[in-house]
């Protein structure tokens, strides 16, 4: 697994971590925002588009 994975990790095990402890309507575009781009992330394993 490289860092980028992990990163991915993190930042989706955090927004789902946030979803559950927060009941907040601010906060649902940050906790949409964090597992998407987590999900991304873990998926791809990279930040950068090859051509």
């Amino acid at each position: 697994m490289n860092r980028i994975r992990i990163i991915g990790l993190v930042l989706l095990i955090i927004g789902v971590v946030l979803h559950f402890s927060f009941d907040n309507g601010g906060a649902d575009f940050l906790k949409g925002l964090l597992i998407g781009g987590g999900g991304a992330l873990l998926i791809t394993g990279q930040i950068k588009s090859k051509k």
